[in-house]
Parts: C-alpha cells; structure tokens; sequence
C-alpha cells in the first residue's frame, strides 16, 4: 500500500549558484553542490535541465546535463557547471541522487526564472561565498 512506503526526507544537501570572477576578467556563474551534512554522500548522480513552463516541463528547452560523483565528503561542496545568464528566464532543475547511509535518496530544485541575481546573493552554508541557494 501507498501508505507503507517510506521516503527518505533529503536534509543539509543544497545547490547554490555561486558567480565566480576568473582571469582575464572572466565573469561567470557556477553551479555547486553542497552537503551540509555529518554524512558523505555516495554515488551522486544529477541531472539538468532547463524549460519555460513549469507544468509540462515543455516550451523552451536546454539539453539535458548529467553528471557523477562518486563521494562528495560532509561539510563540502562541487563545482558542477557553469550555468549562462541566457537560461536565467527558464527554470533551470537540478535533480539530484545519490545514497546517504546505504539509503537511496533524491531531490529535485529548482531555481525559478530571473531568480539568480546579484542582487539577492546570500551567504552559503560550508562555501566561504555570498551566491543564490535552492533549499
């Protein structure tokens, strides 16, 4: 039954944009995966993509990006992939799923349209910078 299957609340595990100023006055925005946790997270996998309409997940679209990790310690965080301001009026998902004490977890988040900005940067949790958190 519905009722009996249990699934796994993600906790302390984000992605964050984070704008990065590289040589040559190379000025970028990154996206990072963050655990937070007092867990390494094993066999990550995720997915991106980007798309104008929410519902469908369908109008304007990017290609889909995957990317592994095969550990991502506790309290660190991975440089995943840049991400243009070009795709900044899509919502751009991240679906994440990796295994936390041999338990199969996953997450989608989704930063929305014109949602990474400089202008409303916080500060990250175990990155020392100010960027753009989905929670």
């Amino acid at each position: 039954m519905k009722k009996d299957i249990e699934i796994p609340i993600v906790e302390n595990v984000y992605v964050a944009a984070v704008f990065n100023s590289g040589n040559n006055d190379e000025q970028q925005w990154w996206i990072h995966l963050i655990n937070d946790g007092i867990q390494p997270l094993e066999n990550v996998m995720i997915q991106s993509r980007g798309y104008s309409d929410l519902d469908t997940k369908s109008g304007q679209k990017t290609a889909t990006l995957r990317k592994v990790i095969k550990v991502l310690p506790a309290k660190s965080a991975a440089k995943l992939e840049p991400i243009m301001p070009e795709v900044f009026h899509l919502f751009n998902e991240y679906w994440v799923t990796f295994f936390e004490h041999n338990t199969l977890k996953d997450r989608k988040f989704i930063f929305g349209p014109h949602t990474i900005e400089q202008a409303i940067k916080e500060d990250l949790p175990v990155l020392e910078e100010k960027g753009i958190l989905v929670r």
